[in-house]
């Protein structure tokens, strides 16, 4: 995809560092808008917020294991991938007016929890938001954040 023959138009970062960096480097040659979503940081191996980096390893081995979410009425240390997903789908919400034409940069947890699929290195994965994440149609907008340039 040639960023300068997007229909896009803005690029949605989480705030985590490497996204930003990317992002800002990516809506350079497009001259697009840049707006910075907190939800749509990376999966969370330790809902503790303590983050042991010994765990972690471990935490995504029992995430794979599982499928991606708790086991039926267990309540495991980290973040299902069904959660991932929701609170990605609220923010992609957000931007569905319009077309819905945004690039979204974000982590390689949270984009195959989203699409359902790997992400391959350097790969962008073009994604259609489903009938059921969008606003119904008499519902009132819904505020995002300002984008900067």
């Amino acid at each position: 995809m040639r960023l300068r023959d997007t229909r896009a138009r803005l690029i949605l970062a989480s705030p985590m560092t490497r996204s930003l960096q990317t992002a800002a480097i990516l809506s350079r040659a497009p001259d697009l808008p840049l707006a910075v979503e907190f939800d749509l940081y990376e999966w969370l191996p330790d809902l503790t917020q303590t983050y042991d980096s010994s765990a972690v390893a471990t935490a995504a081995a029992e995430m794979s294991q599982c499928g991606g979410d708790w086991p039926e009425g267990q309540r495991l240390g980290w973040e299902p991938l069904s959660q991932v997903r929701r609170r990605v789908l609220a923010v992609l919400s957000r931007y569905d007016e319009d077309d819905g034409h945004v690039i979204v940069v974000s982590h390689g947890t949270v984009i195959p929890a989203l699409t359902g699929r790997p992400l391959g290195c350097g790969e962008h994965i073009p994604y259609r938001l489903p009938p059921e994440a969008r606003p119904p149609a008499d519902s009132p907008p819904r505020q995002a954040p300002p984008a900067v340039r």
